[in-house]
């Protein structure tokens, strides 16, 4: 690696493969995505989520010496399930210990919804019903408001999203009804999205587009010339 390497650390759940695929097509430059995995025993996957979030700092912990110039979060239903007042508890905590950027996939999504200006959210995601009951209100109690939200049924456990194919993705976009919404939001860093956002003709955002973005701003290497559109990012 060359020394002027930008090391980014990226938590991922254990059995996530999406995160990986999709944060190496979004990064740029001399920055380099150094993934680590969240892991818990836990067997209710609400549970484990929420120990995900709890055991960031020993995900941190994990890059030993690697200089680290900032840290993500890729989990969104960790934060959806806590509430973003722990939510940032931990990250605060992160960011005074570690002394660089630390942010998680929801933080990275808000950051996006307030920047294109967007309040009503229609929302696709992956999830059992009571984690979409939590991603409601943990919007709503930042001042989003959900008027669509349509799940894929994946069964009762959330690792269910990893076999999530982009054709099934597009199907469920295209029975999808986002009308007097000001943006789609894809939920889901374990969702297969970039197929789903290169075909978009309307506004889109997902969880991973989001939280490589902001880690890539956070870190000063965003693309010189694309301040104003991430899409770029994903060949849109």
């Amino acid at each position: 690696m060359s020394k002027q390497a930008v090391y980014i650390g990226v938590a991922t759940p254990q059995a996530n493969p999406t995160v990986e695929i999709e944060f190496q097509q979004y990064m740029h430059g001399p920055t380099w995505p150094m993934f680590t995995r969240l892991t818990s025993k836990a067997g209710a996957p609400n549970e484990r989520l929420v120990e995900y979030m709890e055991q960031m700092p020993t995900a941190m912990a994990s890059y030993d010496t690697l200089p680290l110039a900032a840290f993500a979060f890729a989990c969104t239903g960790s934060s959806y399930l806590l509430g973003e007042e722990r939510e940032e508890e931990i990250t605060n905590a992160l960011i005074q210990e570690h002394r660089i950027p630390v942010v998680t996939a929801t933080q990275a999504i808000r950051r996006e919804l307030e920047g294109h200006g967007a309040r009503r959210i229609a929302m696709l995601a992956p999830y059992p019903q009571d984690l979409c009951d939590a991603a409601v209100s943990y919007w709503g109690r930042l001042g989003f408001d959900i008027i669509t939200f349509d799940r894929i049924d994946i069964g009762a456990d959330t690792r269910g999203i990893y076999e999530l194919t982009d054709a099934q993705v597009a199907a469920a976009l295209g029975d999808f009804e986002a009308a007097g919404a000001d943006i789609i939001l894809l939920s889901g860093t374990g969702m297969p999205t970039i197929a789903a956002l290169k075909r978009s003709t309307i506004p889109m955002l997902s969880s991973n587009l989001c939280l490589a973005t902001e880690v890539l701003r956070r870190t000063q290497q965003w693309p010189p010339n694309e301040a104003a559109d991430i899409h770029k990012l994903c060949g849109q």
